[in-house]
């Protein structure tokens, strides 16, 4: 598999294994957190792969343009989506997902009155959400939940671009352990990715079949509450007649 993808490579980047380590970077899901093990795995770049600190440098640097772009870009591109038709649903979808995402953080602020002390905690929420090095939680995900909850763009790019580096940092120590094959890293991460959106999927399709249970309950119970009340006053009025 690593000779296919090597052969994939070569013809799209050529030996610039840099350009793309910055470029796959940028990449929703993927992000920083592939970019690493992905420039510096010799398996697919041969004698052009990067050495560890180089391939983080470069994914840090192209995950963090992401998030600049984005804290200008996300509100009128988001607005503008949800105006369209083609992707309405997708920023619905969108939107559904952040508020979730954002409750674990509102949950521990809604509590507060100090203002110092909200904002101290949204910071530190989306710091952790953005550090940790898994699939879902990077920096697409990290700057569009920071400026969901409230965060100016100063704040969200502070906050998610040092969330990213220590994610970075940790995804260099883990690779530094594979380091004669980090593309094993790669494909573990992956392999995690598929699985949380697999889990996220399935999750989904159960929340919408039970939805749709609870809305025929409801519905059936509403006909019958509807049936009761129609049998009880046909009685009333043939007692009344009678």
């Amino acid at each position: 598999m690593s000779a296919w993808l090597k052969s994939i490579f070569a013809a799209i980047f050529g030996s610039n294994s840099e350009i793309a380590t910055f470029i796959i970077s940028m990449i929703p899901i993927v992000e920083l957190r592939g970019a690493i093990p992905f420039g510096s795995a010799v398996s697919f770049w041969g004698e052009n792969a990067l050495p560890l600190w180089e391939s983080f440098l470069i994914a840090l640097a192209g995950s963090s343009l992401v998030c600049v772009i984005l804290t200008f870009a996300f509100q009128p591109l988001f607005n503008w989506l949800k105006r369209t038709k083609a992707f309405k649903r997708l920023a619905e979808w969108v939107e559904k997902k952040l508020k979730k995402n954002s409750q674990n953080i509102d949950s521990k602020t809604e509590t507060e009155t100090n203002e110092k002390k909200v904002l101290w905690l949204k910071l530190v929420g989306v710091f952790c959400f953005v550090a940790i090095p898994l699939p879902l939680t990077g920096v697409w995900t990290g700057t569009c939940l920071a400026l969901f909850i409230g965060l100016s763009r100063k704040q969200t790019m502070l906050t998610v671009l040092l969330g990213n580096a220590v994610a970075g940092g940790l995804m260099m120590l883990i690779s530094y352990f594979f380091e004669d094959n980090t593309a094993i890293v790669l494909y573990a991460f992956l392999i995690l990715v598929v699985a949380f959106i697999l889990f996220e999927v399935v999750k989904s399709l159960i929340v919408r079949n039970k939805n749709k249970k609870l809305a025929v309950n409801e519905k059936a119970n509403i006909e019958e509450s509807s049936t009761i009340e129609a049998n009880e006053t046909s009685q009333a009025n043939t007692k009344k007649d009678n």
